[in-house]
């Protein structure tokens, strides 16, 4: 933890004004990345990252009812959830994904209708935890 000040400091999460500025923050994030686990994001959403993945390290777990096409597999590994993974937002039920890198990772939470928010981890402990919880997700994936 770096000391500005005199004092400690650690930005641990950025909560985004909106999904725009969000999907800008996370574009800019693979470009820069060699290595993207990713998973159950709207596919929309996953259509708009495909051109920034060909080239990089990539894993994906598409939604549950998703199917694989051959762009997909054409950028990297792919799998299919067969967990049910969601959040109350609000009084409502909504899907959750995860775009992970080695020092960030980004929360989508989403339903039907598109995508209600997205937040971001920087803290490193829980970033490294979180990456773990991919590995768990992809060994129970269909692949």
């Amino acid at each position: 933890m770096p000391i500005l000040d005199g004092k400690y400091e650690a930005k641990i999460s950025t909560t985004f004004r909106s999904t725009k500025e969000a999907v800008e923050a996370i574009t800019e994030k693979i470009k820069k990345s060699r290595r993207v686990r990713i998973s159950n994001i709207p596919m929309s959403l996953l259509e708009k990252l495909v051109p920034l993945l060909k080239g990089k390290d990539v894993k994906i777990i598409l939604p549950a009812k998703a199917k694989p096409n051959g762009k997909l597999r054409e950028i990297g590994d792919v799998a299919v959830q067969k967990a049910k993974i969601y959040k109350d937002y609000k009084g409502t039920e909504a899907n959750v994904g995860s775009i992970y890198f080695a020092d960030r990772i980004f929360s989508v939470a989403w339903d039907r209708d598109g995508i209600l928010e997205i937040d971001a981890m920087d803290y490193g402990k829980c970033v490294k935890c979180m990456r773990g919880m991919f590995d768990v997700g992809w060994r129970y994936s269909e692949k």
